[in-house]
C-alpha cells in the first residue's frame, strides 16, 4: 500500500505526495479536492474541520484564515463568517457570536467591536447595536442594556449618553422622555420628581418657572395660580404682615379707609367723615345736626344746644345767630325768635321776652323802646298809643 510500479518493473515506487493507493495491484490515483496525501499514502484524507483543499492532487490541507470557517471534513474551501459572528483566529471550525455588549456588521470579521456610549446589545451574536430609547441613557462603551433615567430627569431623544435635569416648574416620573410643566398654584425646584404648591405669599401660573413673590398690596394664600390685590376696604403692608409674600389682606381700622384695589395702607377719614366699622371702602359723610372735627374719626358726633350743621359732612357747629336760637342737639338749622321775644349774642338755646315798654319784630337780636306817648305789654310785637288820661 502506498507503492505502485509501472509495466516489467522490478521494483514498487512510493506514491508520490498529492496521490495515494491501497495494497494490490494498480496505480496510484490523484486526490480530488477536499482531500490530500503525503508522500507515500495509502489513501487520500478529507480535510480536518477547520481546513480546506481547494484544488486536486495537493499534498497539504490549509488552514481557514481568521473571519472564515470550515465545519465538518473533506471541506474544499472555507466559509466567511456571517454578520453576528467572527473569526479571530485561523483553523476555525465555527464562528464565535459576537458577546452582549458588542457586534459584527459585516461577514468576514475576524473581530467584534464595542457598541458605542449611547447605544446597547443585550443579546449575544448582534449585528448591530441598538440606540438607547427616550427616557433611557447608556453612559459607556459596551453596555449590555439601557438604563432609565431617574425621576426628576429626562432623555427626549434616542441614543442619549446621559440625562438632563428638569428644570424648575417641571418635574418627570423614572425613563420619561419629557417633562411635564406643574399645574397653575404649583412649583417645583431643578430636578423634582413631583410639583408642591406654592407656598402662602407666593404664587405661580401654569407652566415652567418658579413661585413668584407677591409684591406690595397683593397676596397669595397656599397653592394660589396668581396674587389677589387687597380688595377695597383692605390692604397689604404695614406692621401687621410683611410689605412683600403676603399670606393675606387685613381690614382697614375703624377711621380708616381704603379706595380701589391693591392698597398698602389705609388713610385716614378726613374732618367731616368717619368710618365707624372696619374694611371700609370709603368714609361717610357727618349728617346734618353732626359734625366730625378730627382726622380718622369712628364717630359723628350731635351738634349742641345752641349750635346747628345744616350741610353734610360738617367739620364743625355753627352758633345759632343773635336773633335766633336752637333748643334741641343734633340740629340742622336755627330758629328765629318770635316777634315779641329776642336773643342777644350767638348760641342762644332759647329766646327771652321783650319787657313792657318795649317791642320787637321776628329774628330780633334786641327789643325796641316804645315812642313818647307809647306803651306796650310784656312781650310785645308793637307798642300802642296810651290811652286818654294817661301819659
Amino acid at each position: 500500500a502506498g507503492e505502485s510500479s509501472d509495466e516489467r518493473s522490478s521494483s514498487c515506487d512510493e506514491c508520490e505526495a498529492g496521490r495515494a493507493k491501497g495494497a494490490g495491484p494498480g496505480e496510484c490515483e490523484e486526490c480530488t479536492k477536499g482531500s490530500y496525501a503525503e508522500k507515500g499514502a495509502s489513501e487520500c484524507s478529507n480535510a480536518d474541520p477547520g481546513y480546506f483543499v481547494e484544488s486536486d492532487g495537493a499534498s497539504r490541507q490549509e488552514q481557514c484564515p481568521a473571519g472564515k470557517h470550515a465545519s465538518g471534513s473533506g471541506n474544499t474551501e472555507c466559509a466567511p463568517c456571517g454578520a453576528g459572528k467572527f473569526a479571530s483566529n485561523m483553523g476555525q471550525v465555527d464562528c464565535v457570536d459576537a458577546r452582549k455588549g458588542h457586534y459584527v456588521d459585516a461577514e468576514g470579521a475576524t473581530k467584534e467591536r464595542e457598541c458605542e456610549a449611547g447605544t446597547y446589545a443585550s443579546a449575544l451574536g448582534s449585528r448591530e447595536c441598538v440606540a438607547a430609547n427616550a427616557g433611557f441613557f447608556v453612559d459607556e462603551k459596551g453596555a449590555d442594556g439601557q438604563t432609565p433615567c431617574n425621576a426628576g430627569e429626562f432623555s427626549e431623544d434616542t441614543g442619549n449618553e446621559e440625562c438632563s435635569r428638569c428644570p424648575a416648574g417641571t418635574f418627570s416620573k423614572a425613563a420619561s422622555p419629557s417633562c411635564t410643566s406643574c399645574d397653575a398654584g404649583e412649583s417645583s425646584n431643578e430636578g423634582s420628581s413631583s410639583c408642591e404648591e406654592c407656598p402662602a405669599g407666593r404664587a405661580k401660573g401654569a407652566g415652567e418657572g418658579e413661585c413668584e413673590e407677591c409684591m406690595k398690596g397683593s397676596y397669595a394664600e397656599k397653592g394660589a395660580s396668581e396674587c389677589l390685590s387687597a380688595r377695597p376696604g383692605y390692604f397689604v403692608g404695614g406692621k401687621a404682615v410683611k410689605s412683600k409674600g403676603a399670606s393675606r389682606q387685613d381690614e382697614c381700622p375703624a377711621g380708616k379707609y381704603a379706595s380701589g384695589s391693591g392698597n398698602t395702607e389705609c388713610s385716614k377719614c378726613e374732618a367731616g367723615k368717619f368710618a365707624a366699622k372696619k374694611g371700609q371702602a370709603d368714609c361717610v359723610d357727618a349728617r346734618k345736626g353732626h359734625y366730625v372735627k378730627d382726622e380718622g374719626a369712628t364717630k359723628e358726633t350731635a351738634c349742641d344746644i345752641g349750635t346747628y350743621a345744616s350741610s353734610e359732612g360738617s367739620r364743625e357747629c355753627t352758633m345759632a345767630n343773635a336773633g335766633y336760637f336752637v333748643d334741641e342737639k343734633g340740629a340742622d338749622r336755627q330758629e328765629s325768635c318770635d316777634a315779641g321775644e329776642f336773643s342777644a349774642g350767638t348760641g342762644n338755646d332759647e329766646c327771652s321776652k321783650c319787657p313792657a315798654g318795649t317791642f320787637s319784630e321776628a329774628a330780633s337780636p334786641s327789643c325796641t323802646s316804645c315812642d313818647a306817648g307809647e306803651s306796650s305789654d310784656e312781650r310785645s310785637s308793637s307798642c300802642d298809643e296810651c290811652e286818654a288820661g294817661r301819659a
